[in-house]
């Protein structure tokens, strides 16, 4: 049913469009219809099912791409010396940054999957499931293996506030290029290489051991 078809994909770029704006819980089911263009207020629940399967929806339309890209670098980065971070890392970081600069769809995609992952307590067992399809954190616990020893509080810190960082960061510079104004972008090789710079250099950071006060 090609109508039907059409309808949904209009509900689930509204939807994108409203939650990258505003954050996943900001938004009522009744705004995506309005924002689709569509006159039954229904429409979701026909189309998509619960109010907790939009963001559900909108990450299985995407997950399996990054999967499969981020797979075969980890592939790669499995082959080389346990001692060599950067093809760990790469595998993070390439990935996100090459879907972002598909289209929009993409870099709301990036923003909602960030917001999802810094509040997994508060998602359902079916998102938390579809995140950890993207093998997002086979490529973290490889990077963890081969990087200097981090107490597990500061670890997990480092990564989430790296998570966020990597889809700003790909978002950001993937609206430079579609603008093409006169900000310099860096090529796509170089800004691969500065983020992975940047996220090796945040995760084997020293860690400050303070005196216990007197």
């Amino acid at each position: 049913m090609p109508t039907s078809r059409s309808t949904r994909d209009k509900l689930l770029d509204a939807a994108a469009r409203l939650f990258a704006e505003r954050g996943v819980d900001n938004v009522s089911l009744a705004e995506i219809v309005r924002a689709a263009g569509q006159r039954n207020a229904s429409a979701v629940h026909y189309h998509l099912g619960n109010r907790e399967d939009v963001p559900r929806e909108l990450l299985a339309r995407h997950v399996p791409e990054i999967a499969d890209r981020r797979l075969e670098l980890l592939d790669k980065a499995s082959a080389q010396p346990a001692a060599d971070v950067r093809s760990a890392a790469e595998a993070i970081v390439r990935p996100i940054t090459e879907f972002a600069q598909r289209g929009w769809r993409e870099r709301c995609y990036l923003q909602i999957g960030s917001e999802l992952t810094n509040a997994l307590d508060r998602t359902t067992p079916e998102i938390r499931e579809l995140l950890t399809h993207t093998a997002g954190y086979t490529a973290w616990d490889l990077l963890r293996d081969r990087c200097p020893a981090v107490p597990d509080d500061l670890w997990f810190e480092r990564r989430e506030i790296c998570i966020a960082f990597i889809g700003r960061a790909a978002g950001d510079r993937a609206r430079k290029l579609d603008q093409r104004g006169s900000h310099p972008v860096l090529t796509d090789d170089r800004f691969v290489d500065n983020l992975v710079d940047m996220v090796i250099g945040a995760m084997t950071a020293p860690v400050t051991v303070r005196s216990p006060s007197r």
